[in-house]
């Protein structure tokens, strides 16, 4: 019984939601309450903007490697002839 209970995984919290939401969700009633509907209207804009910046970011940058490797394969090619 004894090994049973070691064998148990122990959880360190039994709270249905996390701090890290309820610090979230603390800051986006905070800040309505003292900017209004300009603090959701930011938020919401930087959001979309970060998503958007690294899709953008993730497909320069595959860009980049595959012209990389395109002028890397050209080079041993035509420089070994």
């Amino acid at each position: 019984m004894i090994r049973a209970e070691k064998n148990m995984k122990h959880r360190s919290s039994y709270l249905p939601i996390s701090i890290g939401w309820v610090l979230k969700i603390g800051f986006a009633v905070a800040g309505f309450a003292l900017w209004g509907w300009t603090f959701v209207a930011v938020v919401t804009g930087v959001y979309i903007g970060f998503k958007f910046l690294k899709g953008l970011l993730s497909c320069l940058l595959l860009l980049l490697i595959l012209a990389a490797t395109i002028a890397f394969l050209v080079t041993i090619i035509f420089l070994t002839f």
